[in-house]
């Protein structure tokens, strides 16, 4: 069998697997039950019950309505096979999409489940701080909050800062910690 034969039907076996997978948002989340998919958005809460029987880890995603959210549970069986969960910027996690209490959710078994987009930043400046350490110096971001940002400037920037003081000194102060 010729190369390109082959290619077309590897193709061929796999687009029923890709086909039935969809990105969808946290809002829209709702309207997809019991449809595989990736449903993305922001980290808003998680939570860990621990006087449930099997010790379910929740990751809230961001809440557009007070009753409105959509949930990605991990339990604590599979806690070591879905590894450690980012617990802020934007999340995405693929699975069938069920419904809890009113609520839709993944449950996360693996991995290959979920993952953490990476911001882009507008700059890759860095300065060496008091402690003699690299540190990113104040970016705006593509993608949310950047991993290891610890404060969001005035004017938009996130500041990698590991000191309070002086921290987003030249972009308005503080907004708000991380």
């Amino acid at each position: 069998m010729s190369l390109l034969k082959k290619v077309v039907f590897l193709a061929f076996l796999l687009t029923p697997v890709f086909a039935c997978t969809q990105n969808i948002s946290a809002t829209e989340a709702n309207k997809h039950l019991g449809e595989q998919g990736t449903v993305c958005g922001r980290i808003a809460e998680t939570k860990i019950a621990i006087n449930a029987r099997g010790t379910p880890t929740f990751i809230d995603f961001e809440k557009p309505y007070p009753n409105q959210t959509f949930t990605a549970v991990v339990w604590e069986r599979d806690k070591s096979n879905v590894g450690t969960l980012p617990r802020i910027g934007v999340l995405c996690v693929t699975g069938t999409i069920t419904d809890y209490h009113g609520r839709p959710e993944i449950i996360l078994l693996s991995r290959s489940d979920w993952s953490a987009p990476q911001a882009r930043l507008s700059n890759d400046n860095h300065y060496t701080n008091v402690d003699g350490q690299s540190v990113h110096s104040p970016a705006h971001s593509s993608g949310g909050i950047p991993a290891g940002a610890t404060a969001q400037c005035a004017d938009g920037t996130y500041s990698f800062s590991q000191h309070r003081q002086g921290t987003c000194s030249h972009h308005g102060g503080v907004a708000k910690w991380l």
